[in-house]
């Protein structure tokens, strides 16, 4: 019995008992042979063993999809992780929410119901379920995970594989809306005035973000065939997914063209000219689209350096949002440019930042940022010399 490597694979090759008492040799696959995927595995070696020596060996617990998990199955029942597989299989989805409900699987449901009966999952078990998850991660998050998590059992339930369905009276946790902390405009000008300086790449990147309001992933993914110079449109037609892969946008609404104006044209044919040759993103991170990783990095480390509040990339899409709409945009075309399905959607989100519904096409903002418009006591300026 011992942690092994096959083609590259590490294994666990150990014998046991099965209940009938014939004695089998098993040889279970548990992935690359990683620093950390090694470190688990010897972690899972050490559990196994002692579960052995002590008697208290259960397979399925260990290898809910091991090779002799047939042997383990009660006839009349189905196990959780076959079930979930089953369910996940029939599902008409998008390969992203595909994705996250497989590592939603692998992180938490497997550990927890993995191994176990559907039958035998009852609504104490989800609310144990939930407390652990309480522990560590945030209400909306949890309500997250949850969502599947009922879909797959109470499908269960309408094929009459369980005789009730555990989740009933199971409400969602009470969630904190997600903080909008957007750049104001000072903040925003004092930041490019110093990427102007420091970065040019950077500087049109966040110039281009903060008049154009998209979505992260849509940023990354877009391409200069994507660009429509002649009619000022930026076509968002991809955007890049959380497994890396890249495909549609969020929504059918997303899919939108938004406007750029004359200073963003002119940026874009700046940057054009520096990576055209090399990549076909707009915006890319050596020579490859951006990650939500590497974006994170230097979106810290070039707040760090300006000397400003930390906060996460997404807020960009907030800050093209809620200074648009302070400058005196129409709520209409702001709900356009970001690609919600209903104004009402950016009037309950931005409610608080909306002083009146005036201009549509982005000059009352420009004029803020060009210092022809002061805003309450302050005069906002945006040196023109950096243009």
């Amino acid at each position: 019995m011992a942690v092994g490597k096959r083609a590259e694979k590490l294994v666990l090759d150990f014998r046991f008992y099965l209940s009938d008492g014939r004695r089998v040799r098993c040889v279970e696959y548990e992935g690359e042979d990683t620093v950390k995927n090694r470190k688990r595995v010897e972690s899972k070696w050490k559990a196994l063993q002692y579960a052995l020596n002590h008697g208290t060996f259960n397979y399925l617990e260990f290898f809910p999809h091991g090779s002799k998990a047939k042997h383990f199955k009660d006839g009349s029942d189905i196990l959780f992780s076959d079930w979930w597989e089953q369910w996940l299989s029939a599902l008409s989805i998008r390969q992203s929410t595909q994705y996250n409900y497989k590592k939603q699987y692998e992180i938490h449901f497997s550990k927890h119901f993995g191994h176990r009966p559907i039958s035998d999952i009852k609504r104490h078990d989800i609310l144990v379920f939930r407390k652990i998850l309480e522990q560590s991660l945030k209400a909306n998050t949890i309500n997250t995970y949850l969502k599947p998590l009922r879909a797959c059992l109470l499908e269960a339930k309408r094929q009459g594989l369980i005789a009730e369905y555990p989740c009933e009276r199971i409400t969602s946790l009470s969630e904190h809306q997600p903080t909008i902390d957007p750049f104001s405009f000072e903040e925003l000008k004092h930041w490019l005035e110093y990427l102007y300086k420091k970065d040019k790449a950077f500087y049109r990147l966040i110039l281009f973000w903060g008049r154009t309001g998209l979505r992260p992933g849509e940023l990354y993914a877009l391409k200069w065939d994507h660009i429509d110079f002649f009619n000022g449109k930026a076509l968002i037609r991809e955007a890049k997914r959380q497994d890396g892969s890249t495909g549609l946008p969020k929504t059918k609404h997303s899919i939108r063209d938004v406007d750029l104006r004359p200073i963003i044209i002119d940026i874009l044919k700046e940057q054009r000219e520096n990576t055209i040759m090399k990549s076909p993103y707009v915006f890319p991170f050596k020579n490859n689209p951006y990650t939500a990783f590497s974006m994170r990095q230097r979106f810290s480390h070039f707040q760090t350096l300006a000397g400003l509040k930390k906060r996460p990339p997404k807020q960009m899409r907030h800050t093209f949002a809620t200074l648009h709409i302070a400058a005196g945009e129409s709520i209409t075309w702001v709900s356009k440019m970001l690609g919600h399905s209903d104004v009402q959607i950016t009037l309950k989100k931005y409610n608080r930042f909306i002083p009146n519904l005036t201009r549509e096409d982005g000059s009352a903002f420009e004029k803020i940022m060009d210092g022809d418009v002061q805003i309450g006591n302050n005069l906002v300026l945006y040196s023109k010399s950096i243009q």
